[in-house]
């Protein structure tokens, strides 16, 4: 699989990777605006039942009130006829007072047709109820006391007081089934809520577990494809046989300390070795231990060199040192160190079989007129020099 094929792969993976992260997030927006829709209506519905249950107390108390201001209305009437003491009129006008506001109170919270007839009806057997009772404390007030007490047993008072009771308890019994049903559809809606709620949390929390995952895997593959574009970066910038740089990234490093070197006012040099009779070795034993031997070669000049050097292969068995903050006299420090370790360490060809490997190396120094084309060129006719006088040695551009 050629590199491009195999990048390409790479981010159709990533890709993937983040449409699945997307994907989560999106259903959690989603899941998101549902829950506040859901809650909304919830409480909307909440808000209503909150109202028609207040309501329903309230005609319940109501109703009661209608009730116990009957009886207030006669315990007032009859202690009257009793004693003859106004005083004991008191609970008979606060009776009849509460008797119309309660009255008042079930029109306006009663809203249902059956409901406001039954209303109607009671306030018809309320209006006789009090034009009998009236009557008898009229009469009693005239100082008829006696006819007062026989009115009581003919009048239409004891029928009041059953018909009120009756209609007043049917409204009640009405009253409690709808407070009933009413609080039987609000623990249906809380049981619905409650099991929504349970199944949003639980699908939330499987949402965020796979935004979790996705966004970790998605972390992960960033990091393997910043890797990946490292080793691409690197093999774009480093030879594939010695590992050192290519011929492109040693001249843009080359290029970037020379403008170092102009910027802080240090010396810089630049040398080129070249590996001694190489045709030879590549036509006796092949191209492999040709391959081998630049290996070895690479191998020793790194080791001699220091941590800001930077080696390159120009092309073939040429290679390129550039040598940061180095006067001519440290770059030749440097060379000769490169000759001494392949000098010490020969080259082991086969089993057995060991050979002279060296190399001719040529300096120049950074000069006020020198670009990086004239730097090479200077450092490459000091290397020719050393071949010409016999290789295997260091030389310096004029």
């Amino acid at each position: 699989m050629s590199l491009s094929d195999s990048l390409l792969r790479r981010v159709d993976q990533l890709q993937g990777k983040a449409h699945y992260f997307v994907a989560s997030i999106a259903l959690m927006g989603t899941l998101l605006v549902g829950s506040s829709l859901i809650a909304w209506q919830s409480s909307e519905e909440q808000q209503r039942l909150a109202i028609a249950y207040t309501q329903t107390l309230r005609v319940l108390r109501a109703a009661n009130e209608v009730k116990i201001a009957t009886l207030d209305t006669v315990r007032g009437e009859r202690g009257f006829l009793l004693t003859g003491e106004p005083s004991e009129l008191e609970p008979y006008v606060a009776g009849r007072r509460q008797l119309a506001q309660s009255l008042d109170e079930l029109d306006r919270y009663t809203t249902g047709r059956d409901e406001q007839d039954a209303i109607n009806t009671l306030r018809h057997e309320a209006g006789a109820f009090l034009m009998s009772v009236d009557e008898i404390v009229r009469i009693a007030k005239d100082g008829r006391i006696e006819e007062a007490r026989d009115a009581v047993g003919h009048s239409g008072v004891r029928g009041g007081i059953e018909a009120i009771d009756r209609i007043a308890e049917n409204i009640l019994q009405n009253e409690r089934s709808r407070l009933y049903d009413l609080r039987s559809h609000v623990e249906r809606v809380t049981r619905t809520l409650l099991r929504f709620f349970y199944l949003m949390s639980f699908a939330g929390l499987c949402l965020l577990v796979l935004a979790v995952l996705s966004a970790v895997a998605l972390r992960r593959s960033f990091a393997r494809e910043r890797s990946y574009q490292d080793e691409l970066r690197k093999r774009a910038e480093t030879d594939d046989l010695t590992g050192v740089a290519n011929r492109r990234e040693i001249l843009a490093y080359l290029d970037k300390r020379i403008a170092e070197a102009r910027r802080l006012g240090t010396p810089l040099s630049f040398a080129m070795f070249d590996i001694d009779n190489f045709k030879r070795v590549n036509d006796t034993y092949g191209h492999a231990v040709g391959d081998e031997a630049i290996r070895h070669v690479v191998g020793h000049a790194q080791g001699a060199t220091r941590i800001n050097d930077r080696i390159g292969r120009m092309g073939g068995e040429e290679f390129g040192v550039v040598l940061p903050k180095s006067s001519e006299d440290n770059a030749y420090v440097v060379c000769e160190r490169m000759l001494g370790r392949l000098r010490a360490n020969p080259f082991a060809a086969g089993e057995g079989l060991h050979l002279m490997v060296t190399i001719s190396t040529g300096i120049a120094s950074l000069t006020d007129e020198d670009d990086a084309a004239s730097l090479i060129e200077r450092a490459d006719k000091a290397l020719y020099e050393a071949k010409r006088c016999g290789r295997d040695q260091v030389k310096t551009a004029a």
